[in-house]
């Protein structure tokens, strides 16, 4: 049996490192990919919101808002509730989607994808939630075993 799973100081290090890494990338990567579906509904949809400040200060209000959420969050996923978990790989799995549509829907710009698609779309992602999906998956919340 792996040490995180018999010494309950290790485990709970473990989970607390795991949900605190998972909840700033999940943050992160919300602000990047929302700012720039906030700024195409702007520009294609809701064209009179374009020249007001809805663009820059929305992301930011709701970014703080989903770190708020991601944080309680990572609390409760690190105290082994296993609802925290699958909400946690459902939010990693949406944004590497949205991520990956707003790249995909990029490449039909004529000058194909550049600056932004390819690197809050594509790579952000792929760099900072795709490798978190495995602890999210190895590391399930459980009652930490009883000292002695």
């Amino acid at each position: 049996m792996a040490r995180w799973r018999r010494d309950p100081k290790i485990w709970r290090r473990v989970m607390f490192v795991v949900a605190m890494v998972d909840g700033l990338a999940v943050s992160a990567n919300f602000f990047f990919i929302f700012r720039h579906y906030l700024w195409w509904t702007c520009l294609k949809i809701i064209t009179s919101w374009y020249g007001t400040a809805v663009p820059l200060i929305v992301p930011y209000v709701l970014t703080g808002l989903s770190l708020v959420i991601v944080a309680y969050q990572a609390v409760v996923y690190a105290a082994g509730r296993p609802w925290a978990r699958r909400v946690f790989l459902l939010e990693n799995l949406l944004l590497i989607v949205a991520g990956l549509l707003w790249f995909l829907v990029s490449l039909g710009n004529p000058i194909g994808p550049q600056g932004p698609p390819v690197v809050h779309g594509l790579l952000v992602p792929m760099v900072t939630l795709f490798p978190l999906l495995w602890p999210l998956w190895a590391f399930r919340p459980m009652k930490p075993p009883e000292a002695g």
